[in-house]
C-alpha cells in the first residue's frame, strides 16, 4: 500500500509541477487568459486528487487506476504513434520571374518602361496593382499604425542593408585554397553563429529555386539570372517573442529590420570570406537582392519545415525567425530536410488562416504548386493589407503555436508533436482553450 500511495502522490505532485509551470510561464508570456486557465486547473486537479486522498481514504484500486489514466494518457501523447507526413516535393519544371512576384510589382509606376513593359504582357495583374499601389506606402503616413518615430527608425535601417546591395558579390581570389568539405562546412557554421546566427544548414541548391530574371535590385531588371551556385548556406534568426507579439504594429517591424541587417552583415562577412578562399560565392539580402527563394533553400537545409502562412518553422524558435542565405560553389557537406509533426498540425491548426486579416492564407487543404503539396497564399491579398496597415503585419507570425518561448512546457508539447498523431491533434484543441482561437488586432 505504501508504493501506491508514493506512486500517487508523485503522480499527483507531477501533474501539478507541470500546471503550475504553465500558469506561471504564462504570466510572463503576458498571457492572461492562459495563466488563469491553468491556475483553475491547477486548484481543481490540486484539490481533487489530494483532497481524495486525504480526507475519503481512497483504496488501492482507485489510486492504481487514476495513476494508470494519467500516465496512459502521457504515453499516447510521447509514443510514436501515427506516420508523420512531410512536404511532398515533385519534379520542379519552371522557375518563378522575380518580376511577377508582389514586391516588384507594386514598384512598376505609371508612366515608366517597367508599368509599360510588364503590364503588356501580363494584362490580368494590371487592375489590382494599381489598386494597391494607390494605397499609402509602407511607413508612411495614412497607414493605420503610422508612427512618425519608428517608422524613420525602420526606414534608415533599411538604408543602410541598401547600402549593402553592391557587397554581395565580388572578384574572387584567384588563388584558390584547398578545403575538406567537412572541415570548411563545420566552420562556416561556427563563422555563422559567431556572427549572430542562431541556427545554420547547408542545401544542394535546387535550381529551381533560383528566379529566372531579375524584378528589383541593382542588377537590370529584367536580366536572366546566372547563379549557378552548388550550395547554399541558409541560417536562421531568432526574432524576440515580446516584440513580435506587438504585431501588427511597428515594434514588430523594427524587430524584423533589425534582424534583416543582422542577416545581411552575416551573409555579406561570410560570402567575402569564401571568395577570398578562392571560392565564388553571393550573399542573398533583404530590400531588393535576393536571387533565390529563401523558404525552400532552408528547408532544403533541414532548418524547418514550411507552415500553412508559407513561413518556414522552426523546430526551436516556430515562425519568429528571419531567414539568409549565401550560395557558394566552395565543397560544403548538404543536409537534408527534417520533419517535426509540422505538416499535420497545420491540417488540423489554421490558426494563422483564421486570423489573417485579408483572408490570404488557404484554409482548405494543400494543393501542388508547382510540383510541391502546400498551401497556395494570395500574396496580392496580403500586400494590399500591409499598406493598409503601413506594416509588414506578422500577425500569422504572431499566431502560430510554434512561435511560443522554449519553455519547459512548451518544449514538452513539442517534443508530443513530433512523435505522436494524437499530440498534434490534442495540442491544436489545448492551444485554442489556452490562448483562444481568434486573435483582434488593436
Amino acid at each position: 500500500m505504501f508504493v501506491v500511495e508514493l506512486l500517487f502522490m508523485s503522480t499527483g505532485a507531477a501533474v501539478v509541477g507541470l500546471l503550475a509551470m504553465l500558469a506561471i510561464s504564462s504570466v510572463g508570456e503576458k498571457k492572461l487568459r492562459a495563466a488563469l486557465i491553468a491556475t483553475a486547473m491547477l486548484i481543481v486537479f490540486t484539490a481533487g486528487w489530494f483532497g481524495f486522498f486525504f480526507f475519503k481514504s481512497l483504496p488501492a484500486i482507485s489510486m492504481v487506476s487514476s495513476i494508470a489514466i494519467v500516465w496512459l494518457l502521457a504515453a499516447l501523447f510521447f509514443a510514436p504513434l501515427g506516420k508523420r507526413r512531410v512536404l511532398q516535393v515533385g519534379e520542379i519544371t519552371s522557375k518563378v520571374d522575380e518580376r511577377d512576384t508582389a514586391f516588384a510589382r507594386e514598384e512598376y509606376l505609371p508612366g515608366t518602361d517597367k508599368h509599360t513593359q510588364y503590364y503588356a504582357v501580363h494584362p490580368e495583374h494590371k487592375d489590382i496593382d494599381d489598386k494597391i499601389r494607390t494605397l499609402p506606402l509602407l511607413l508612411e503616413e495614412g497607414g493605420r499604425y503610422y508612427d512618425a518615430a519608428v517608422s524613420e527608425e525602420v526606414k534608415s535601417i533599411f538604408s543602410k542593408i541598401r547600402m549593402m546591395a553592391t557587397q554581395v558579390d565580388g572578384d574572387v581570389n584567384p588563388a584558390c585554397k584547398p578545403v575538406e568539405a567537412e572541415a570548411i562546412t563545420a566552420h562556416i557554421k561556427r563563422m555563422m553563429v559567431i556572427l549572430g546566427a542562431d541556427d545554420v544548414g547547408i542545401a544542394r541548391l535546387n535550381p529551381m529555386f533560383v528566379y529566372s530574371h531579375v524584378g528589383r535590385g541593382p542588377e537590370k531588371w529584367g536580366q536572366p539570372i546566372e547563379n549557378k551556385h552548388k550550395f547554399a548556406i541558409a541560417f536562421v534568426i531568432e526574432m524576440d517573442y515580446d516584440r513580435v507579439e506587438t504585431a501588427p504594429r511597428l515594434p514588430a517591424v523594427l524587430e524584423s529590420a533589425e534582424n534583416y541587417l543582422k542577416a545581411a552583415q552575416i551573409s555579406v562577412s561570410v560570402a567575402r570570406y569564401i571568395r577570398a578562399l578562392g571560392y565564388p560565392a553571393r550573399a542573398h539580402i533583404s530590400d531588393s537582392n535576393y536571387q533565390i527563394m529563401l523558404p525552400p533553400v532552408a528547408r532544403d537545409a533541414g532548418l524547418g519545415e514550411l507552415g500553412r502562412h508559407g513561413y518556414l518553422i522552426s523546430p526551436r524558435f516556430g515562425s519568429r525567425i528571419r531567414l539568409g542565405a549565401v550560395t557558394t560553389d566552395i565543397p560544403l557537406i548538404p543536409g537534408r530536410p527534417i520533419s517535426f509533426g509540422v505538416r499535420d498540425f497545420c491540417d488540423k491548426c489554421l490558426k494563422c488562416a483564421v486570423n489573417c486579416p485579408p483572408s490570404a492564407i488557404e484554409k482548405g487543404t494543400s494543393t501542388n504548386v508547382r510540383g510541391a503539396h502546400k498551401w497556395p497564399l494570395d500574396v496580392m491579398k496580403c500586400l494590399h493589407y500591409w499598406r493598409v496597415a503601413g506594416t509588414d503585419c506578422g500577425l500569422c507570425m504572431k499566431v502560430c503555436p510554434f512561435s511560443h518561448p522554449p519553455t519547459l512546457v512548451h518544449n514538452l508539447v513539442r517534443m508530443g508533436i513530433k512523435r505522436s498523431a494524437i499530440a498534434r491533434s490534442v495540442s491544436v484543441w489545448g492551444d485554442d482553450l489556452l490562448y483562444g482561437r481568434r486573435h483582434i488586432p488593436g
